[in-house]
């Protein structure tokens, strides 16, 4: 596969967004991204902190400056760097100046999406490392990233090689949306159950449970108590999260003995818990230390404090993630639900001028409903075919995330033909 080199401003207009004040922001209107939100959305997540700007500048902007479409690509440019985001159906939104560096305007010979991809690959990630500036924060400048050198094939071959890698992603894309509907399912439950009580009101007011057989709707009572934590199903009690958990800190390893890559094991980090992909490995075998292995309850101790469900391969847990352990009958899924709000409650009380922590004395005070073991094994039969579907996706995601970074370097280089990488994608489950 031939190919020829370009300057990347050649092909493209490469600039930023003009700038918008916290001033202006507002509680709902146009969705306004800083580099944080653009790689939550980079890496197909929900956005954790909506931030908006209102119709009328928004269309003022798009007026006189232009704003972001279908076929553009934005760039995180400082702090952490390089995470590319291919612009797809977004609908209108606007975003942070100097943070992202905007790619527009594309020449014919470029494909938007094969460019997309070219800025993900190792390669050009390295590149982009190299021409960084800053000690502290480090920072990509339009003037640099419009002298980078890009190979580019022809364009059917850029359009063949987007196919075949857009297959791995879609069905990566698809094994997430699965998992939001197991999810889902899983919450529905619970806050039916637990949160809702509702087959206990409907037996009070004489009528079946919903969606249940009589065996398992048997198993609640017919009234309420009072507890410390408000009306309880009666027989019900209220208790320490050590009743349903047992919870393991991850270990000090000496940063110092930290690698990019094997030999050695993977090593979680806070920042790990959301991609499930760590990005630092250590040969150090810690006394204290824990193996983080699939399926586990993780929890990130600093900066925001929610509950994941680990999809990852077995891992090191790095000092400030905890794990919570089900015991005594509950489910990896009761527990974490059980846990979710009393996390976010902590995480809206904490009052702090940098980063937020989460303490073991915050845990110690954590209390939970405990219904009976009976309908504790109940839910768990039902939930944990949910969570294990839900772990089984995650690594199967995984799985193709690393035949698709197997794939581009090679494919990009034109080391790989299309046909081999065809066969490749048809042999991975």
């Amino acid at each position: 596969m031939s190919s020829d080199s370009y300057r990347l401003d050649s092909l493209l207009e490469i600039t930023s967004s003009k700038r918008i004040h916290m001033a202006d922001y507002v509680p709902s209107g146009v969705p306004f991204y800083r580099g944080k939100e653009v790689i939550e959305r980079a890496k197909g997540n929900s956005v954790s902190t909506e931030l908006f700007i209102t119709h009328t500048q928004y269309q003022e902007i798009k007026r006189k400056f232009g704003s972001p479409q279908d076929g553009d690509v934005l760039l995180t440019s400082v702090g952490t760097l390089g995470v590319a985001y291919f612009i797809d159906g977004d609908g209108d939104f606007y975003f942070k100046d100097g943070n992202v560096t905007w790619f527009r305007n594309f020449d014919p010979r470029v494909v938007p999406k094969y460019l997309y991809y070219w800025l993900t690959s190792p390669k050009t990630q390295k590149r982009l490392d190299e021409v960084s500036i800053g000690s502290t924060q480090r920072a990509l400048t339009i003037s640099a990233l419009k002298s980078l050198q890009v190979q580019l094939p022809s364009v059917d071959s850029q359009r063949a090689i987007v196919d075949m890698l857009d297959a791995v992603t879609n069905r990566i894309t698809l094994l997430r949306e699965t998992n939001a509907t197991l999810e889902a399912i899983a919450q529905a439950l619970f806050k039916s159950w637990f949160v809702d009580f509702d087959p206990v009101r409907a037996k009070m007011e004489g009528r079946p449970p919903e969606g249940m057989d009589e065996a398992t709707a048997a198993l609640f009572p017919d009234g309420f108590e009072t507890s410390e934590l408000g009306e309880v199903p009666r027989g019900w009690r209220v208790g320490s999260v050590y009743d349903i958990s047992k919870v393991v800190y991850g270990a000090p390893f000496a940063s110092k003995l930290f690698k990019a890559a094997p030999p050695g094991r993977p090593l979680v980090r806070i920042r790990d818990l959301k991609d499930e992909r760590p990005g630092v490995f250590t040969e150090e075998v810690h006394p204290k230390g824990y193996l983080l292995k699939p399926g586990d309850i993780a929890v990130g101790m600093d900066g925001e404090f929610r509950a994941y469900v680990w999809g990852g391969e077995t891992a090191w847990l790095n000092q400030r993630v905890c794990v919570f352990h089900p015991i005594n009958g509950a489910s990896s899924a009761f527990v974490r639900l059980s846990i979710a709000p009393l996390l976010a409650a902590v995480e809206a009380s904490e009052t702090a001028t940098t980063v937020i922590h989460l303490g073991k004395n915050d845990i110690d005070r954590f209390r939970v409903i405990l219904p009976s073991s009976t309908v504790l094994h109940a839910f768990r039969a039902v939930a944990k075919p949910v969570y294990e579907r839900l772990v089984l996706n995650k690594q199967k995601a995984q799985t193709l995330s690393t035949l698709r970074d197997t794939l581009l370097p090679r494919l990009i280089s034109g080391q790989l033909r299309l046909p081999e990488a065809q066969a490749a994608l048809e042999t991975t489950p």
